[in-house]
């Protein structure tokens, strides 16, 4: 896989953002991140990537700060970062108060 060398930060909310890390290089190797500030820190709320495959395609859900186990699809890249990016971008909100009532 290549490296991510590309990163977009994309405010959703004054302390919620969308963070769109990729590689340049083929094969594109992706991570696509919802991030929550609370308490001074920045806080993974549920990661999107393909760093076992390039078509393997992982959706993380975390439990606080424990990673949970991913729910893999397969399929082209340009398509699951779309599809990620526009479910964040539909349902960050939820996402946030789920992971939050988990802390």
């Amino acid at each position: 896989m290549s490296p991510k060398d590309r990163d977009d930060w994309r405010r959703l909310a004054p302390d919620v953002w969308m963070l769109t890390l990729r590689s340049s290089t083929h094969p594109i190797e992706y991570a696509i991140i919802l991030v929550a500030l609370r308490e001074g820190r920045l806080h993974n709320v549920r990661v999107f990537d393909n760093s076992h495959g390039r078509e393997e395609h992982h959706e993380h859900r975390f439990r606080g700060e424990e990673k949970l186990p991913p729910t893999v699809t397969y399929g082209p890249v340009n398509s699951a970062m779309n599809a990620a990016e526009a479910k964040i971008k539909r349902h960050w909100r939820a996402m946030v108060l789920v992971w939050e009532r988990t802390r």
